[in-house]
């Protein structure tokens, strides 16, 4: 896995690291119960973002890339927050809803190589724009 480090010492890392960082804390026997129409949409929302990346004409441009993406109001960033904010809220067991909202057990202490910039990392994350 890819990693960097910036100028100030921060491991910068891919996509990967970020995704899998704390995983194997979980058994994998362990499971949670989740309403099957919650679980299609995301898994409808996943397709939909490998349907478009997947395929290099879909993307000619950043305009391209931004019309597909979106706001909070439509398209593909609507079904992400859709997914995350409410078809995934409130299927967790309590130690892991913890970790996920206060604990750091699922965050990867290295940004992601995206947060790096000429004039140094940031931070934290901009305020999500409608």
């Amino acid at each position: 896995m890819a990693t960097d480090t910036g100028a100030e010492g921060a491991k910068y890392t891919d996509i990967e690291e970020q995704v899998l960082f704390g995983l194997e804390t979980i058994p994998e026997e362990q499971t949670v119960e989740i309403p099957l129409r919650d679980l299609l949409y995301v898994r409808q929302t996943i397709w939909e973002m490998i349907r478009f990346f997947r395929q290099p004409l879909h993307y000619p441009d950043l305009k391209a890339v931004e019309a597909f993406i979106g706001n909070v109001e439509r398209g593909a960033f609507k079904t992400l927050t859709e997914s995350y904010y409410r078809r995934l809220t409130g299927i967790w067991p309590e130690d892991i809803q913890f970790d996920l909202e206060e604990g750091d057990r699922f965050q990867h202490p290295g940004f992601p190589y995206y947060y790096q910039s000429p004039d140094g990392i940031q931070e934290t994350d901009p305020p999500m724009e409608r």
